[in-house]
């Protein structure tokens, strides 16, 4: 297992490491037999200033089949970093449960499981003429949909706008 840690608006003392380091190893017993596993760690701090300092702890677990985010803030980062470990044990025990169930059911049917998920609903639309980001944005909050996908005219590419949890925007493009 790797673990990458980084950090922005913090300093990265040797007992931070340390301490990150200990709670990610704990999650090598749900990790047995998966190789290779990159894990990367985000320690963020929003500083003194107005309100209270934010601490933030964003962990992404890369597998070959999958990869796992577990995202905590708090006024405390050792509390957030327990809190995240917490959420990343619980979201690999239930991929664990899922991954299994799921080749279970396809020694017992004799079928590929993923060939049993249906989609349900296929929509197909015109995006329409290129629009700027902050036009799509608009549209996006006249619909009351939480993203918009349009032609961006900067790129000439598809884009999807979407409201982040903290409250701005962010933009995933195609290539």
């Amino acid at each position: 297992m790797k673990i990458n840690i980084g950090g922005k608006n913090i300093k990265l003392t040797d007992p931070l490491k340390k301490y990150v380091e200990e709670k990610i190893h704990k999650l090598d017993r749900y990790l047995v037999g998966v190789e290779p596993v990159n894990i990367d760690v985000e320690l963020h701090s929003s500083g003194e200033g107005k309100g209270q300092p934010r601490e933030t702890v964003e962990v992404t677990l890369k597998m070959p089949e999958a990869i796992i985010r577990a995202t905590e803030t708090g006024e405390d980062m050792y509390g957030a970093i327990d809190i995240v470990q917490e959420k990343l044990e619980r979201k690999i025990r239930d991929y664990k449960e899922r991954f299994l169930s799921e080749r279970k059911q396809k020694v017992v049917d004799g079928a590929d499981p993923r060939e049993l998920k249906k989609i349900i609903k296929r929509k197909r639309f015109d995006l329409g003429n290129p629009v700027s980001e902050d036009e799509a944005i608009d549209r996006m909050s006249l619909l009351g949909h939480d993203f918009y996908v349009f032609i961006n005219e900067k790129t000439g590419l598809q884009s999807i706008v979407y409201k982040r949890d903290d409250g701005g925007y962010g933009i995933i493009e195609s290539k």
